[in-house]
């Protein structure tokens, strides 16, 4: 439960920060091109969406978006739990 916790936590970041970027999929491509990191269009939308990649790709998606500071979630612990 927890990877799938900061699993969520992390797509959910990405896509949120893309969509208040107002940056298409393309244009983050074309960003993430330009850092040395090619990637086709497709291939992108297929990776953030389905929200399991590497702590070293999201880095590279959030500097490409131009984030300087990301908020760490906290894992909430379930009813009994210590």
């Amino acid at each position: 439960m927890t990877r799938r916790f900061f699993e969520a936590r992390a797509k959910s970041i990405v896509k949120d920060l893309r969509e208040s970027k107002q940056l298409s999929y393309k244009e983050l491509a074309q960003r993430l091109e330009a850092q040395g990191a090619p990637i086709d269009v497709q291939v992108l939308i297929n990776r953030v969406n389905h929200g399991r990649y590497s702590f070293a790709f999201a880095l590279q998606l959030l500097a490409a978006m131009g984030a300087e500071v990301v908020a760490v979630p906290k894992l909430e612990k379930a009813k009994g739990e210590q």
